[in-house]
C-alpha cells in the first residue's frame, strides 16, 4: 500500500462464528477495504477465516463502537478464496508459488502452515481444482472453499 493511497484504505469488521471446537480461533476478522463511498468498501485482502467474501467484493459497513462493521456483500467481484492447510510446514513457500503460476495471489497467516488464496475469474476452474486435489490426494494439505464465485 502505498502512502498516497493509505488514506483510502480503512479496516472492516467481520464478526466470525466459532464453531463447538473453538475454529476458526478469533471472534472477529479485519480486512483493508478501499473507501468507495456511500458506506460502500471494496475488499482489498484475502480473508483468512471469513467465508463468503473475496477480493475486491463491494461490501457494506456502518460505523459501531468505533469500528466500521461489515453488513453484506453489495456486488460481488467473481473472485473465489480458499484456505489451504501445508502440512509441512517448510513446503509453504514452495505450495504459494503453485498457486502463483495458475494466476492466484496468496497470503500466508500467522498460523503455521495456513495460506489464504485468492482465485481471480481469469484462472480456469479445472486448473485450480486439479492442483488443489493433486495436492490433497498426495497428502500434502487440505483446503476448503471458502467463498466460491457468485455468478
Amino acid at each position: 500500500m502505498t502512502a498516497t493511497s493509505s488514506e483510502h484504505h480503512v479496516k472492516v469488521l467481520f464478526h466470525l462464528e466459532q464453531d463447538e471446537d473453538g475454529y476458526p480461533p478469533a471472534r472477529v476478522e479485519t480486512l483493508w477495504a478501499i473507501k468507495m463511498g456511500d458506506g460502500l468498501y471494496k475488499v482489498d485482502n484475502i480473508p483468512f477465516f471469513v467465508t463468503g467474501i473475496a477480493v475486491e467484493d463491494i461490501v457494506s459497513a456502518e460505523p459501531e463502537a468505533g469500528m466500521l462493521v461489515y453488513k453484506e456483500v453489495v456486488h460481488p467481484s467473481g473472485h473465489s478464496t480458499f484456505r489451504v492447510v501445508v502440512y509441512n510446514h517448510d513446503e509453504v513457500p514452495e505450495v504459494r508459488g503453485l498457486f502463483k503460476q495458475l494466476g492466484c495471489s496468496t497470503e500466508q497467516s500467522h498460523l503455521r502452515g495456513l495460506i489464504a488464496v485468492d482465485v481471480p475469474p481469469s484462472v480456469p476452474w479445472d486448473d485450480l481444482t486439479r492442483v488443489l486435489d493433486t495436492g490433497r490426494a498426495q497428502d500434502r494439505w487440505d483446503y476448503e472453499e471458502a467463498c466460491l464465485a457468485r455468478s
